[in-house]
């Protein structure tokens, strides 16, 4: 729960490279259908994924309102914030993120846009 904490704690100062410390090798990021980067990405896609929001975004962040600990998993309930550069449409969204931890390493992270389907990935019910 606290490694998960950090990587929050983290972007809220700015820095969006503190979980690429705290991963684990084959790190798996995996994005919503929604979302402005799509899909599964591994290693140094990750980076490029990440990039896109902000090439979309001039302010974006994401604001966590809670932890929900499931074992070997991390429940982060949050907002994604932000205002798009082109059209100056703010993003004002409830994003759900499940971690896995294994062996004190961050081993994977899907987002989800229902919470619903974040506890069933996080092995939790409403």
């Amino acid at each position: 729960m606290e490694l998960v904490r950090s990587v929050y704690e983290g972007w809220a100062r700015g820095d969006f490279s503190v979980a690429a410390e705290l991963t684990a090798p084959g790190f798996e990021y995996r994005q919503n259908p929604e979302a402005v980067e799509p899909g599964i990405r591994r290693g140094g896609e990750i980076g490029n994924a990440l990039r896109g929001i902000f090439d979309v975004y001039e302010d974006f962040r994401v604001e966590p309102s809670e932890f929900i600990d499931a074992g070997d998993r991390v429940l982060v309930v949050s907002r994604a914030l932000g205002t798009a550069k082109g059209s100056g449409l703010d993003l004002d969204m409830d994003v759900f993120s499940v971690w896995t931890v294994n062996d004190g390493r961050l081993a994977s992270n899907a987002v989800f846009t229902d919470r619903k389907g974040a506890l069933e990935a996080a092995g939790l019910s409403e």
